[in-house]
């Protein structure tokens, strides 16, 4: 019988450094053979929130990996086929479609030399591999993903089961599976920080690797379905919708080589300014760290990113002791700054940790009282669900963002949260309408963020405040000069000042001196016909043949009564008892502990059980999660994804009680 092999399963860690599986057989192997392994999953390809910008994506980050195995430089982006030179990268941005076209050419030629990149289900081709070769063990990292990334790792746990493979997962969040006391949380996560990173594997390590170790497939006569010599190209995957295939033009650039480039700019003089800057959609791009991808997609280690903050901290605090002794907190800008970056990286676990912990939160309101609003016949509407998509709702700072999600992948964070406020409140849309539309735009679209945002955003989570934004403020606050507006829709780029965030409110006389008609189709530009002379003859054009016009739409709602309507329907569930009682109970499942004055939706902190009573109810939570998800259903038409997250945490309750944990 041939000899075992180790497996590294690469899923969102497209990295070198703190990665504990390539640390491992790189350094630690001993004589065991390895593969190394990456996966196009045509079921999770399949899933509404995949966009060809993410494949794109990890295509870069797997061709960066490859190169690292390989022990070659990064130098992919020199020089294309004819010896033409690629403009830099800048700031890990891809600038232009032309530059987009030179840097997808070059990494669509590199062939995987370390990496086994295969078109197929993980279990499948785990199996092909194990008949030929056995496996010794599987490495990974965990994952809190969708429900079809965790329906995929428990039918990789049972055929790991039946084939007594063991699969070892590995920390990467500091997010712990089937956390049964969120009182835990802040522990765990700090025990996951002070572990030592793990050690990144050194040039001659990885060469013996290589040269004595790496399993040559070719040679063991191992045929895998779906082999991929080069990355596929997202236009080529058919389980993505057509129209979804597409990449963003100006999108930032996978790999860890961007990912610790972008890390150490914002640590050397970006991150001064990061709390004052992250607000603005104009600042941000520069002030905020831009990490958020590289996080998503595992280009860089949550924790490598904690821990080198926390470093330059201490630093600047040193500094600050030395040269003058005084407080280094209320004096020095760059230390508030780091601190509230620390601040967002330990949300960003709390947050997965909610979905870690309740999966239903993908497609479930978080409390349940609120399952019944914006889903009555009639409260969908798709001509405003389409506009919101296109930006072109008649609001110029809304339509703005969500063109720039659309040409980048990337708006700042309360850009996002007033987008879904929006969505939710003024256009009256369902969270879980706007979500697959949402992920798709966000090229940091991670699940576990990404739902408990949209429902606190929402007010659906039963413990939140009501986040209603009045979207014109907005746009006069963080952009007063309508600067992020002109770039993003450039049919306003001459509107005057005083009407660049409400262009409804401009006279005729002023559209007419722009070149722009208010109350168009929006954002297009149209040939002057017979069909149009009158409206042509408003504006002042004659000569038909040799003009356009652009056009802007009026605002497709009345921002002030649909806010007020909103917030009436909500408050009106609000302040039921059972709705209070509800509260209370998800309070003690999700609520954050390290917030002692935090309010709950009437300004009032829910009671506090004693120890014993909460004791009881944290024990018996999973169970009367179930439970209240089947009185739910008994009570109201339950739709289909909630029949199947109903059944599939089940399932998960089931793993968690598994004999020797290797499952939680």
């Amino acid at each position: 019988m041939a000899d075992a092999i180790d497996l590294v399963w690469l899923k969102k860690d497209l990295r070198l450094h703190d990665h504990s599986p390539l640390s491992l057989v790189a350094r630690e192997g001993g004589n065991r053979q390895c593969i190394i392994i990456y996966l196009y999953e045509p079921d999770q390809l399949g899933e509404k929130t995949v966009h060809g910008s993410h494949v794109a994506f990890v295509n870069e980050g797997l061709v960066d990996l490859d190169l690292k195995l390989l022990g070659e430089e990064h130098t992919i982006l020199c020089k294309t086929e004819n010896g033409a030179t690629i403009p830099k990268l800048s700031g890990g941005r891809i600038n232009n479609q032309n530059h987009m076209q030179q840097v997808s050419e070059a990494i669509y030629r590199h062939e995987f030399k370390c990496i086994t990149v295969c078109h197929a289900g993980a279990a499948f081709t785990f199996s092909s591999i194990h008949k030929k070769r056995p496996i010794h063990q599987i490495l990974c990292h965990m994952e809190s993903g969708h429900l079809k990334s965790f329906s995929r790792d428990k039918q990789v746990r049972r055929w790991c089961r039946a084939n007594n493979v063991p699969i070892r997962e590995f920390d990467q969040t500091g997010v712990t599976r089937c956390l049964q006391n969120r009182d835990d949380f802040s522990k765990k996560f700090h025990k996951f920080l002070n572990q030592k990173i793990v050690e990144t594997p050194t040039a001659s390590e990885l060469a013996q690797m290589r040269q004595s170790r790496l399993l040559d497939l070719e040679k063991e006569h191992i045929k895998l379905h779906g082999k991929c010599n080069t990355p596929m190209n997202p236009t080529d995957l058919c389980e993505i919708p057509i129209e979804h295939r597409g990449d963003r033009i100006e999108r930032q650039y996978g790999g860890e080589t961007k990912a610790l480039e972008t890390f150490n700019s914002f640590l050397s003089h970006r991150g001064a300014n990061y709390s004052y800057g992250i607000s603005s959609p104009n600042t941000s791009w520069t002030t905020g760290s831009r990490l958020s991808p590289y996080l998503t997609w595992g280009n860089i280690s949550l924790r490598y990113v904690i821990v080198a903050t926390r470093e330059k901290q201490e630093e600047l605090r040193a500094a600050q002791k030395k040269k003058s002794g005084s407080n280094p907190v209320k004096n020095n800008p760059w230390l508030r700054s780091l601190a509230s970056f620390q601040s967002r990286m330990h949300w960003r676990s709390h947050f997965i940790q909610k979905l870690e912990t309740q999966p239903s939160l993908e497609c479930q309101d978080q409390c349940l009282a609120f399952s019944n609003l914006r889903r009555q016949p009639g409260d969908f509407n798709q001509q405003y669900y389409d506009a919101w998509c296109e930006g072109r709702t008649g609001f110029p700072f809304v339509d703005a963002c969500m063109r720039c999600l659309i040409r980048c992948g990337w708006v700042n964070f309360r850009m996002r949260a007033m987008l879904v406020s929006f969505a939710t409140y003024n256009l009256w849309l369902d969270w879980k309408k706007i979500a697959g539309h949402l992920a798709r735009v966000f090229l940091d679209y991670e699940p576990g963020i990404h739902y408990p945002q949209l429902q606190m955003q929402a007010g659906t989570t039963g413990i939140n405040a009501m986040r209603v934004y009045n979207v014109t403020k907005q746009g006069k606050d963080q952009d007063p000069n309508g600067i992020f507006i002109r770039n993003f829709c450039p049919e306003l780029k001459d509107v005057p000042m005083e009407y660049i965030h409400e262009p409804c409110n401009m006279p005729l006389n002023v559209q007419r001196k722009v070149g722009v008609r208010i109350g168009g189709s929006g954002g297009n530009r149209y040939c002057i016909t017979d069909a149009m002379a009158s409206s042509c003859s408003d504006l002042g054009i004659n000569e038909k043949s040799e003009c356009d016009v652009t056009f802007y739409p009026s605002p497709i709602v009345d921002e002030k009564k649909t806010a007020k309507a909103a917030k009436d329907k909500l408050s009106a569930v609000r302040k039921q008892e059972s709705t209070k009682q509800e509260a209370a109970q998800v309070y003690l499942k999700h609520g954050s502990r390290r917030s002692p004055g935090m309010k709950d939706r009437d300004g009032v902190m829910p009671k506090a059980l004693s120890s014993t009573v909460k004791r009881v109810k944290l024990d018996t939570g999973q169970m009367s999660l179930v439970s209240s998800w089947k009185n739910v259903s008994q009570e109201q038409s339950m739709e289909p994804e909630a029949a199947e997250v109903e059944e599939n945490c089940k399932s998960k309750l089931i793993i968690c009680l598994d004999d020797e944990g290797n499952d939680s």
